[in-house]
């Protein structure tokens, strides 16, 4: 009992912290986030200008009270001269940011904690001060009051290849990130007089679960797949994980550039957000970015692809746009 009471304290602890780090709260009642995602931005290259204009640009058109870029960040060496211009982009708008891995921020030989800790300290980046190695972290966001915790985002880390003989691919999440989360997301239901919070989840490399729900023509499906999910070979269950929690009701990837599709699959809503970089990485869609539009209260959201045309695209709400309606009632 001393045990579960110790490692409840230190988990509440850790909320603190990162709430401290974290004025987000709702707007009369809705919180709006662009997610970016798959800048690869190069250093010195003039392909890459298009992926600072699509920030800019998002952000501009939108107006949003959070941006979350997913990954795949740099492309060059040295790491830190080429995140310092996306970092130095995104902190002139004065909106606040934070930023999950991609596998491609492993690949330019700067350790990771490093690299975390130049995003945190940028001015408007929310992201909590990191503790110990994992690059997990919630972000929790204020009723419109600033009474109470309305809402969470969890930013999940979905590292680089793998590393383990005779599997190939990419890594998955791991067993103690998905203990995490569970703790995490039990001590906001503690909070929360025993229910789960409305919750969004964020990473680069999408869960298996995408393939497996593009492959159930029973899903409803929304956007553009242009090639399959490049997922783990291996199934962690983090999305099981999310299941049984009951609070995230929409996991939010990047990784592959040729997808935007969302996608319902056992009342979880998988989607893709739009490739926001240039043409320093492969691309057959006009680049932009994912909107995603919180309800205060509501287990429910609104979201759409915005195109740097100004297009607004596949524009739904979850879970109604995701659930078959019985035609004999129409």
């Amino acid at each position: 009992m001393l045990k579960k009471f110790i490692m409840g304290l230190a988990m509440l602890t850790g909320i603190g912290q990162a709430f401290a780090q974290t004025p987000l709260k709702f707007r009369n009642g809705y919180f709006k986030i662009v997610q970016l995602t798959d800048l690869h931005y190069k250093l010195g290259a003039k392909a890459s200008q298009q992926a600072l204009d699509c920030i800019r640009e998002m952000v501009t058109e939108e107006k949003p009270d959070l941006v979350m870029v997913t990954g795949d960040i740099i492309y060059s060496m040295p790491a830190d001269s080429t995140l310092s211009v996306v970092l130095g982009t995104l902190s002139s708008l004065g909106v606040p940011f934070a930023i999950t891995f991609g596998n491609h921020d492993y690949d330019f030989k700067a350790p990771s904690a490093a690299l975390y800790a130049q995003m945190q300290k940028s001015p408007h980046c929310v992201m909590p001060v990191l503790q110990g190695k994992s690059l997990d972290y919630s972000l929790p966001i204020m009723s419109s009051n600033g009474k109470r915790t309305a809402a969470v985002l969890y930013c999940i880390d979905t590292h680089n290849r793998s590393s383990l003989a005779g599997v190939d691919g990419y890594q998955w999440i791991t067993h103690n990130q998905i203990t995490w989360y569970r703790q995490r997301s039990s001590v906001y239901k503690q909070q929360n007089a025993g229910k789960a919070l409305p919750a969004l989840a964020f990473m680069h490399i999408p869960l298996p679960e995408y393939n497996y729900a593009t492959d159930n023509t029973q899903c409803p499906m929304y956007g553009s797949r242009l090639e399959k999910a490049y997922s783990p070979s291996l199934n962690s269950g983090m999305f099981t994980a999310m299941k049984e929690q009951g609070d995230v009701m929409g996991v939010f990837c990047g990784h592959d550039h040729d997808n935007d599709y969302s996608v319902a699959y056992y009342g979880i809503l998988l989607a893709h957000g739009r490739f926001s970089g240039g043409n320093t990485e492969y691309n057959h869609l006009r680049s932009g970015a994912r909107v995603i539009v919180l309800k205060e209260g509501k287990r429910e959201f609104d979201t759409w692809i915005r195109e740097r045309s100004g297009n607004i695209l596949y524009h739904t709400s979850f879970p109604k746009s995701y659930v078959k309606d019985d035609w004999r009632k129409r």
